[in-house]
């Protein structure tokens, strides 16, 4: 077997890791979340004055300044964390690049500080409403305890003005607590994603004469976004967009050989869940191939009626459903770019 089979196989499994990992870095960021709310609810348990009062907004105001603290102890430690993770991924990505290329090749590697650094700066590409949002995780972690504090402050003053009791603007805030938590989630598992993506990068960049370039893996089941549907398993260069490409993005990087430093390594599949459970496949096989291996109505659930019936009818891939940038184009506009299509799929 290929040594490229080896390194989705490899790839695959150690994606769960990164997965498992974020789930944890969840877990702490959750401290601060919950510490954060409860702040509040003390600010308000202990009395607030009457709404629009001087005393009133002095009160608002030093609770805006202990949630920006809460918010900025929250941003240290994940920064920390992710930095630690990064010197941890670079070592794994030498190891695995290391079991497949030939002995006779010397094996270059980034250092710690160089990776960690990288890791942190790069900044994320991700597919937004009006185009590609370009954040850092710095950037991300002050976004997002700024917009947390603001809405804390606002459910405290919604209910101040309406004249509610202590319990009930208490409630208010209990109601958004799960809110953040979500959305701390869906931060963190990118922030994770793009951290380990970055960190594989910069081991294969200091290792670009022996490479061809890298590989997009998504994963294979039914959460798979439009935009990694159509990027798995194509070939990429340096200055492409790497994973994540959306908030939440699964996708990893995998880095494909020059035939001449190649070795055979025994081996190969990568995992996929369809509509009836965990399969294994082989680690060549595409998005665009699996799917269209699956039954009609999983098909369906997955693309949508009219997307399934351009995929199977109109004879459309899943690269003509995004733009360049990734983004999910509307059916007015596959209709402009591809009308035969749709007179094939009689829509």
């Amino acid at each position: 077997m290929s040594s490229e089979g080896y390194l989705t196989d490899a790839t695959t499994r150690h994606q769960v890791y990164v997965q498992r990992y974020a789930g944890g870095s969840l877990k702490r960021v959750a401290v601060f979340i919950s510490k954060a709310i409860k702040a509040a609810k003390n600010r308000v348990s202990a009395g607030l004055s009457d709404y629009g009062t001087r005393r009133y907004t002095s009160q608002i105001e030093t609770l805006q300044g202990d949630l920006r603290g809460i918010y900025d102890d929250m941003k240290g430690r994940a920064q920390l964390d992710l930095g630690e993770f990064a010197v941890y991924e670079a070592e794994f990505n030498g190891k695995m690049l290391g079991k497949v290329i030939k002995a006779v090749v010397q094996f270059n590697v980034p250092s710690a500080e160089m990776v960690s650094a990288a890791a942190l700066a790069d900044p994320m590409l991700l597919e937004a409403r009006k185009g590609v949002q370009r954040i850092s995780i710095s950037g991300a972690l002050d976004q997002f305890g700024t917009k947390k504090a603001a809405e804390i402050i606002g459910e405290i003053q919604i209910g101040s003005s309406l004249g509610e009791t202590s319990q009930q603007i208490g409630r208010r805030l209990t109601s958004i607590h799960q809110l953040h938590q979500d959305q701390a989630s869906s931060l963190v598992r990118t922030m994770t994603n793009h951290v380990a993506s970055t960190a594989r990068m910069e081991t294969l960049k200091a290792n670009d004469d022996i490479l061809q370039g890298w590989r997009w893996i998504s994963t294979l089941d039914s959460k798979t976004s439009a935009m990694c549907q159509a990027r798995d398993q194509h070939i990429y260069g340096w200055d492409d967009p790497k994973p994540p490409g959306h908030w939440n993005c699964r996708s990893s990087a995998l880095p494909v050989l020059k035939d001449q430093f190649a070795r055979e390594i025994p081996g190969s599949t990568r995992p996929s869940i369809g509509p009836d459970g965990v399969t294994l496949v082989s680690s060549k096989t595409s998005y665009q191939e699996w799917l269209s291996r699956q039954p009609a109505a999983f098909q369906r659930e997955i693309l949508g009626p009219n997307r399934y019936a351009l995929f199977t009818k109109g004879e459309l891939t899943l690269e003509k459903f995004v733009d360049d940038n990734g983004k999910t184009l509307t059916l007015q506009q596959l209709k402009d770019l591809e009308p035969l299509a749709f007179e094939r799929a009689g829509l």
